[in-house]
């Protein structure tokens, strides 16, 4: 009877023990979980941006700011100023429907809610030392001149295809000194508008007035010459590193200029490893004459930028061009301005739609070709390539399959020994003021 009772309290000894290990064991895992979805929780904002406001809400910045809008690592951006409604209405399209509750965020250290330089939208001249800008339609080009009795250091040329300054692209860094430019590689019959940045002596920049003028198959009296123009030097890229973030999800940019700012955008996992592997994403998609500028794309390039239905990049840098550097993925037409871009293993640039590309002031170092129409595809592409230093293409610059695409490349600089044309038909592709070295 007494060994009966010793093994009757044994077994509830047991029962307590295995009931404590395992309370142990459920606390233990609900603490990992805990943690693991606050670390692995999808985030309502991009890395380096704090959030202002949220879906219903009203929102306020002090100036043009690019803001982003969306919910767990999907978001969208728009260049906005003053005050303006978080929402879909706002921002043209939902980047996350499933999600009821959308942030609406604005890059972190910025004074004001947006950037504070306002002396960079000055259009008043710094008082008196005004620019005053012309602009004269020619073939295919617009001859720019202007005057000033300012003491400028330091000019910036800008394009756009309306008169609203937010969405223009810089095509050009001229020294102080020069007052003429000639934009080149234009689509006659195309209105184009134009202006001068300027910096003075007390390191603000201002603007000129807006110029226009639309190209035409005639002289139009585009008769002035360009003294900082085709010949205004081949620079690429101007951006210094300033910080960098990683881009787990593609930056949409939808509408309106997203400024990166000059900061390192490194493709995470989940868009590709940088090789030659097709089912890479891009760090960036640009649509709809977008504008992206301002950008390093660092080592790990993923596939670069993807545009779809026309946009504009300016001042872009890719540090190790993965699968492409960048791709034409619908029709439209698309502006490249003031690029750089290194040791792309296939092609720089791909084109998969009949579009129109228009490239200026690049350096392209080591690749398969710096671009390459989609392999047996018989659609139209136009392409111009001026202002650009091109050395170490396997094959070379320009490669096609169709007899009625076009190309051709300007006042520009190549490495000795490189084909310029692939597959083109006898007359479509071209060369004019090239030097080799």
């Amino acid at each position: 009877m007494k060994n009966k009772k010793i093994d009757f309290v044994r077994t509830i000894i047991t029962s307590r023990e295995r009931a404590n290990i395992m309370l142990k064991k459920l606390l233990f895992s609900i603490v990992v979980l805990s943690f693991s979805a606050s670390v692995f929780a999808a985030k309502n904002r991009p890395d380096g941006y704090v959030t202002i406001c949220k879906t219903g809400q009203t929102c306020s910045v002090s100036s043009s700011t690019n803001v982003a809008f969306g919910a767990a690592d999907k978001f969208v951006y728009k260049v906005l100023s003053g005050s303006f409604s978080c929402s879909v209405a706002t921002f043209g399209s939902d980047p996350n429907p499933s999600k009821s509750v959308k942030e609406c965020s604005i890059p972190s250290g910025s004074s004001g809610g947006g950037a504070s330089s306002s002396s960079s939208n000055n259009n008043s001249g710094g008082g008196s030392a005004s620019v005053s800008l012309g602009a004269s339609a020619g073939n295919g080009s617009v001859s720019l001149s202007w005057s000033t009795s300012a003491n400028i250091n330091a000019i910036e040329i800008y394009r756009d295809t309306d008169s609203d300054p937010s969405g223009r692209v810089r095509i050009a860094s001229l020294s102080g000194s020069a007052r003429s430019y000639t934009a080149t590689g234009l689509s006659n019959g195309t209105t184009y508008w134009f202006w001068v940045k300027y910096r003075l002596s007390d390191n603000n920049w201002y603007n000129s007035n807006a110029a226009s003028a639309q190209p035409s198959g005639s002289s139009g009296g585009g008769s002035s010459s360009s003294s900082g123009g085709n010949s205004g030097g081949i620079t690429g890229a101007s951006c210094s590193p300033n910080g960098s973030t990683t881009v787990n999800s593609t930056i949409r940019v939808t509408s309106g200029t997203y400024d990166g700012g000059c900061r390192v955008h490194n493709a995470g996992s989940g868009l590709g490893d940088g090789s030659q592997s097709e089912s890479q994403k891009p760090v960036f998609r640009v649509e709809n004459g977008a504008t992206l500028r301002n950008v390093i794309i660092g080592n790990n390039g993923a596939d670069g930028i993807h545009v779809y239905n026309g946009g504009n990049i300016d001042n872009v840098t890719w540090q190790n061009v993965g699968e492409d550097a960048l791709t034409i993925k619908s029709s439209g037409t698309v502006n490249v301005s003031n690029i750089e871009g290194y040791d792309a293993e296939d092609k720089f640039f791909q084109v998969n739609a009949a579009s129109t590309l228009r490239v200026s002031n690049c350096i392209i170092r080591n690749a398969g070709k710096a671009l390459r129409q989609n392999g047996g595809t018989t659609y139209k592409i136009d392409v111009a390539f001026d202002r650009c230093d091109i050395s170490g293409m396997k094959e070379g610059v320009f490669r096609t399959d169709s007899s009625t695409s076009v190309a051709r490349i300007t006042n520009s600089r190549l490495k000795s020994g490189t084909t310029i044309c692939i597959g083109f038909k006898s007359g479509n592709c071209t060369s004019s003021g090239i030097t080799y070295y």
